[in-house]
């Protein structure tokens, strides 16, 4: 029986893991798929933006139970180990999972998939926590906070900060004081068109946001023994060298992401704690160990990147599971990394922006496909293996 063991069950984790026991398995039945995941659902955090807003997606449309979605298949061929991956040993084929019941556990493999992704800084509901159950929490401490503040403050000009920020003001502009902190002159990345950003900019203040530009938040202090209309004092550096203090009842950061990765051995990782990752998807010197995603440092954490290179690497693992081969041999063939510029941005439930290599969307377009239900819509689909990406 040959093992394929899948690190992560995000949005690229299920979704390889159903797609091997659809295709691979019928034509080779001695393989088995263990999922390693410490979370009891599938979460889709491409909604989170919109999940903290009261009243918006609830727990039952955000959370998707993962077992249920596994047994339509052949008992022997699939199990799902509820863990986190605590060290993993390349050269004797083992990974050792820390179980949630508090116990350990030591796996060989055949060919191993780390899909762990990243996790928020600050412990925001961006991405999973520790559990399915934390992440829950911050979920609902979130809508909590934002829903008894009177000031609220967004920090971080990526598109999880634009996007968080759209939706707070779509709901609360002209009703909450709400404020925008990012650290250039426009929002988003660089690699974005200028009408893009300026677009972006424009919509975030129509919505009732006031932004401030050129600043960072470079101190955190909280006052008050707790409660739900408890104050943050904020400081703010600006690029000047000025500083200056933000008071406010909400605050949610949205300044980047942290691969989790702290298993994987230290010479198989980059400086940024990312693994190193060919463009066959492997790790350098490992013939059957494969990255996927955010974990990876190939190419941007995106979910859409994510979701393409995970469209890529199921083709390869379904030839070596169903070939007989004792390894994944010789060359094969190359994922070709994205070279054009692709971002959906949603602003709010009404608007939307984006650019497609050097097209910039309409909002309409961006609504239509993404604004209206941030996949929320095909998310239980995937998570049953009914959709596959």
């Amino acid at each position: 029986m040959k093992t394929l063991i899948v690190l992560g069950a995000g949005m690229v984790g299920v979704p390889i893991t159903h797609y091997i026991l659809q295709n691979a398995v019928p034509k080779a039945k001695d393989i088995k798929v263990i999922l390693v995941t410490p979370n009891t659902d599938q979460y889709w955090n491409l909604a989170s933006v919109r999940g903290i807003v009261p009243g918006q997606f609830s727990d039952d449309i955000l959370f998707t139970p993962l077992k249920p979605g596994f047994e339509q298949y052949p008992k022997e061929n699939w199990e799902i180990v509820f863990g986190k991956a605590e060290s993993l040993e390349p050269e004797a084929n083992k990974v050792v999972i820390a179980t949630n019941d508090g116990g350990h556990r030591c796996i060989s493999y055949d060919a191993l998939v780390v899909a762990t992704g990243s996790r928020a800084r600050d412990d925001m509901p961006w991405k999973d926590l520790d559990t399915t159950e934390k992440t829950k929490q911050a979920l609902q401490a979130a809508r909590d906070q934002l829903a008894a503040a009177k000031t609220v403050v967004v920090a971080g000009g990526g598109t999880t900060g634009v996007e968080t920020v759209g939706e707070i003001a779509f709901e609360y502009g002209g009703k909450k004081e709400i404020y925008f902190v990012i650290d250039k002159d426009l929002p988003l990345g660089s690699q974005f068109r200028e009408d893009v950003r300026k677009g972006a900019k424009k919509e975030i203040e129509r919505l009732g946001a006031k932004i401030i530009t050129n600043a960072r938040v470079t101190g955190v202090t909280q006052a008050g023994a707790g409660g739900k209309k408890k104050t943050t004092t904020l400081q703010l550096t600006k690029t000047t060298g000025e500083v200056e203090t933000l008071e406010t009842h909400a605050y949610f950061p949205t300044v980047g992401v942290i691969p989790n990765t702290s298993f994987v051995p230290k010479d198989m990782l980059d400086a940024n704690g990312c693994v190193k990752q060919g463009k066959d998807l492997r790790v350098p010197g490992h013939k059957n160990l494969f990255v996927v995603g955010d974990a990876g440092n190939l190419e941007e954490s995106t979910m859409y990147l994510a979701q393409r290179q995970a469209q890529h690497l199921v083709k390869v693992l379904e030839t070596f599971l169903v070939s007989g081969e004792g390894e994944i041999a010789g060359e094969i063939e190359e994922y070709v990394p994205e070279n054009k510029v692709v971002g959906a941005i949603t602003l709010g439930r009404g608007r939307a922006t984006g650019q497609m290599g050097t097209w910039k969307l309409y909002s309409l377009l961006v609504w239509w496909v993404k604004g209206r239900y941030l996949g929320t819509n095909s998310s239980k689909a995937i998570a049953a293996g009914k959709k596959i990406f």
